[in-house]
């Protein structure tokens, strides 16, 4: 029962300052009672008084350094470092978990920045994708109403060439018109002398002739007026024409400044969020690495300066150990050799003290006939000399029967410590090894995080340097929306008025060309047909070969070359994407390096405080073994020391059984160190098993080892505590 050998440490104490009382009484008492006689004894009778006082002392130093080197007290020193080993352990795993949670923010953070990125990417992409369908939109419009126009102007064309082929028609018809009119008049003026008789006939004639000039003159009227309709028709259309050209033209423009501000306003504000979320994500992230990079700084700084502690406690504890041995050694060194002078000079003694009582017997008898006068001290004298020669003798006999058995002890008791010493042995190495697995496994886990730490500068400054890409793309990006911007706000302020005052040329020049044609037809037909056909076709050739087909050319262009733009920047866009595509790969197989990584060193940490756990629950199994057997066989302790740990664990399932439940029960509620040892193992198993329970194949490991002797234990102790619960 070491944890109750270690909570009763006043025995510890109370033997030596026993010893060091019972020392100071004898030799009070030995000093009080022969203190009347000191003063008339000889050299060598004080000097076998001082080593009558001597001895006693001696034996019980003798016996106090041998009970201080027992097997309880090795057991309970072996307790000492399994606790000490199993606070390391605890402190170990917390800074193994407490790294594991950092880096699991961590991962969960830039999981959450690389979603916001893909999202504004997507965002992004979808808002360039509208532009581009609405340009095209635009474009498609402008297209339509370039057809349209294109179309009205080819319909007036056709029609001036209609009115352009019947003119010739008309004036040549009325030229045939009057120079019959002309042959007419002169046939009548040179027969009108010799046709006197004729003039009834001749006024026939004339009438008909008049009937004749009559019906011309109708037809030139239906001609000239349909003519004059034909010329006001083709202005009015031309005008019409014109006026929905303008309108057309005016629209197109006004719709195309406004999808190029809205353009630009949603590319400008799109450039200023990208930038600020970028700003911010690369400020997180600084702020995140170098936090990380602190905070793992720290920790792997108090982990070393732990490591160093170990080693400086264990390089003490083994100096320690050392110098207790060599001092035992040499301790039994001297007490041999001073029993063996003791027993020398005892015998030496004797021998002279015999000697002198035989020269005092003989001084005696001569003093009782010289000194008649002093026969009553002569008296005392004698008597003294008696009780003295019979104590002598009664010591004398008494350590000459008590010496031997005692040296048989001591030797006895010197083999048995050396015993024990060879015994401890083994555990000091088991120790040593025990401690040397520890500090390999907090190297091992200062390598780890190490490497934690350089893949995690790597990752950030892999980020950092792809943040700053994107950061300069989505620069390169807003530079050309802002070209773009520019050239249409330049095409929209250069091209526009161009093509407004163009098509406002081509309108007055049709209304002169409408105007004059109406004047000068109604006074001479050819001049004002050839003015018509002149005007008509000079405004048309300048309408639709000048400034109209420039404009549209310049409007396709623009609009060809904003398509264009756009198709760039998405493509540049969708690179971005697939860079950070690439990157996040990038991180994720990092991450499942570093994951893959982890489960190793979680495995090789899971076995090593698996078996710190199975070596602290051998060692309270011995606790309670002896709570319910206080007889621990040397055969039990030579199997324990050779490595079987399991001993006192099967011991303890034999001796528990239904019937000590109550046992179990009482000892739980009466003894306190009991109590602690039960709860030390309970917790202890569910840590372990709680961590089987964790793996991914946890539920075999579990109930193998529910079915092993420490699961055994353990249920039958939960057991018990359950019924003393209820």
């Amino acid at each position: 029962m070491i944890d109750h050998y270690e909570s009763s440490s006043w025995t510890g104490l109370i033997l030596p300052i026993l010893g060091g009382l019972v020392s100071f009484g004898w030799i009070g008492g030995a000093l009080y009672f022969a203190w009347p006689t000191l003063d008339n004894s000889t050299p060598i009778a004080l000097a076998g008084f001082i080593a009558t006082l001597c001895v006693p002392p001696a034996l019980i130093g003798i016996l106090l350094l041998l009970s201080l080197r027992t097997s309880t007290a090795e057991a309970r020193r072996f307790g000492r470092t399994a606790q000490a080993m199993r606070a390391e352990a605890a402190s170990l795993e917390r800074t193994v978990a407490m790294l594991s949670e950092t880096i699991d923010a961590n991962r969960a953070r830039l999981a959450e920045q690389v979603t916001t990125l893909l999202a504004l990417g997507d965002g992004a992409a979808g808002r360039l994708a509208t532009i581009g369908t609405g340009l095209a939109d635009q474009v498609t419009a402008t297209d339509a109403h370039a057809r349209t126009l294109a179309e009205a102007a080819a319909a007036a064309h056709a029609k001036l060439e209609v009115l352009t082929a019947i003119l010739p028609r008309a004036h040549k018809e009325t030229g045939d018109l009057a120079q019959s009119l002309e042959a007419t008049g002169l046939s009548a003026a040179s027969h009108a002398a010799a046709l006197d008789a004729q003039l009834s006939a001749l006024a026939e004639r004339g009438r008909e002739a008049d009937n004749l000039a009559s019906g011309a003159a109708q037809r030139l009227a239906a001609h000239i007026t349909r003519m004059e309709a034909t010329g006001e028709t083709a202005g009015a259309r031309l005008e019409q024409v014109t006026g929905q050209m303008s309108d057309a033209v005016d629209g197109l423009l006004g719709r195309t400044a406004d999808a190029v501000d809205e353009a630009r306003k949603g590319i400008a504000a799109q450039g200023e969020a990208m930038l600020a979320m970028l700003g911010t994500n690369q400020a997180a992230l600084d702020r995140v690495g170098h936090d990380s990079a602190e905070a793992l700084s720290t920790r792997i700084a108090a982990i070393e300066s732990l490591i160093d502690r170990i080693a400086d406690r264990l390089s003490d504890q083994r100096t320690a150990s050392d110098a207790i041995i060599h001092e035992l050694d040499s301790g039994i060194t001297r007490v041999s050799g001073r029993l063996d002078a003791l027993h020398g000079q005892g015998i030496d003694r004797t021998q002279t003290l015999a000697a002198s009582i035989s020269a005092l017997g003989g001084s005696a008898d001569a003093m009782t006939e010289a000194l008649k006068t002093g026969d009553d001290m002569a008296r005392n004298t004698i008597n003294t000399t008696e009780h003295l020669l019979v104590a002598l003798d009664a010591a004398a006999r008494e350590i000459d029967e008590t010496l031997p058995d005692a040296l048989a002890r001591l030797d006895d008791r010197i083999a048995g410590s050396r015993r024990v010493v060879s015994d401890a042995k083994p555990e000091l190495l088991a120790l040593v090894t025990a401690a040397e697995s520890t500090h390999d496994a907090i190297e091992a886990i200062a390598q780890v995080i190490s490497g934690q730490r350089d893949v995690l500068d790597k990752l950030s400054g892999t980020m950092i340097a792809t943040l700053n890409n994107g950061r300069i793309k989505a620069d390169e990006i807003g530079q050309m929306v802002d070209e773009t911007i520019g050239r249409t706000n330049l095409f929209a302020e250069e091209a526009a008025p161009r093509l407004v005052e163009a098509l406002l040329r081509v309108r007055d020049t049709a209304s002169a060309a409408a105007d004059r044609a109406r004047e000068t037809m109604a006074s001479v037909i050819p001049e004002a047909a050839d003015a018509l056909e002149a005007a008509s076709a000079a405004a048309m050739r300048r309408a639709t070969e000048g400034a109209v087909d420039q404009q549209i050319t310049a409007i396709a262009r623009a609009a060809d070359d904003a398509v264009l733009a756009a198709a760039r920047a998405s493509d540049r866009l969708t690179q971005q994407m697939l860079a950070i595509a690439d990157s996040t790969a990038l991180v994720e197989s990092r991450f499942e390096e570093e994951r893959a990584e982890r489960e190793n060193s979680d495995k090789d940490s899971l076995a090593k405080r698996v078996s710190l756990l199975i070596e602290a629950l051998n060692s309270a199994s011995i606790d309670i073994t002896k709570s319910f057997s206080a007889e621990v066989t040397d055969s039990a302790w030579a199997a324990y020391l050779k490595g079987d740990r399991g001993v006192f664990t099967r011991r303890a399932v034999r001796l528990i059984d239904t019937g000590e439940a109550r046992d179990i029960v009482r000892l739980y509620d009466d003894d306190m160190a009991f109590r602690e040892q039960v709860n030390r193992y309970i917790h202890d198993f569910e840590a372990m098993l709680r961590t089987i329970l964790a793996q991914r194949d946890g539920s075999p490991l579990g109930v193998t080892l529910l079915s092993s002797d420490m699961g055994k234990l353990y249920v039958a102790l939960a057991q018990a505590i359950e019924r003393l619960r209820t």
